[in-house]
């Protein structure tokens, strides 16, 4: 029996998967149909459901491809670095550049609050994960910061950490509200002023 050859894939993956990132970013996972994924990203149906293993697959991959550039420019830094660090993060998250697809919120935290009422066990332990990561992040760079004699030895780390994830959060759901990174100045700039109350003063 001759054996079928498999299909040659005629498009670029990982472009591809940056334009489907960029589509769930932007529309949520339930607005889009295959139909409107095709259009967006030039996937075909087969490849959709061969490759990436139907649509959720699809979106899986594309929370992974957002999550590692997360890691890459904004949790490896926080590790690496203290306070400072941390107050980059707020100041970078309200900064806008061209055509930046920022103005959608967080990916994740979009994805968090789309799925709360579908409990997708995929998804829900994608995001878990993410945030997981971000709060070790804070958690790190708060801990940088104590071992450098920036914060009080009985500096709270974990209450510090909570509140910084939460506000995070917030000025994501506060940025796709408005459709504006600048909307949400106020909001960075008051957790610089509380970022700074917690420094030691010097002697």
């Amino acid at each position: 029996m001759k054996q079928s050859m498999p299909r040659p894939k005629n498009y670029d993956r990982p472009t591809a998967l940056a334009k489907a990132r960029d589509a769930f970013w932007q529309y949520g996972y339930d607005a889009l149909g295959v139909r409107a994924i095709e259009e967006l990203t030039g996937l075909n149906r087969f490849a959709i459901q061969t490759d990436f293993g139907g649509k959720e697959g699809l979106f899986l991959e594309a929370l992974s491809l957002y999550g590692d550039e997360a890691i890459e420019y904004i949790m490896e830094p926080m590790r690496a670095g203290g306070l400072s660090a941390i107050k980059q993060f707020f100041i970078d998250a309200t900064t806008m550049h061209k055509n930046d697809p920022r103005i959608f919120g967080c990916l994740m935290v979009n994805t968090v609050i789309e799925n709360a009422s579908h409990n997708r066990e995929a998804l829900k332990k994608q995001t878990d994960t993410h945030y997981t990561g971000m709060l070790n992040a804070f958690r790190a760079a708060l801990s940088n910061a104590r071992d450098a004699g920036d914060i009080a030895e009985d500096f709270d780390i974990e209450e510090a950490a909570t509140f910084l994830l939460s506000l995070a959060m917030g000025i994501q759901v506060y940025i796709r509200m408005t459709g504006s990174l600048s909307s949400a100045q106020h909001q960075a700039n008051m957790a610089l002023k509380t970022i700074d109350t917690w420094q030691n003063q010097p002697c």
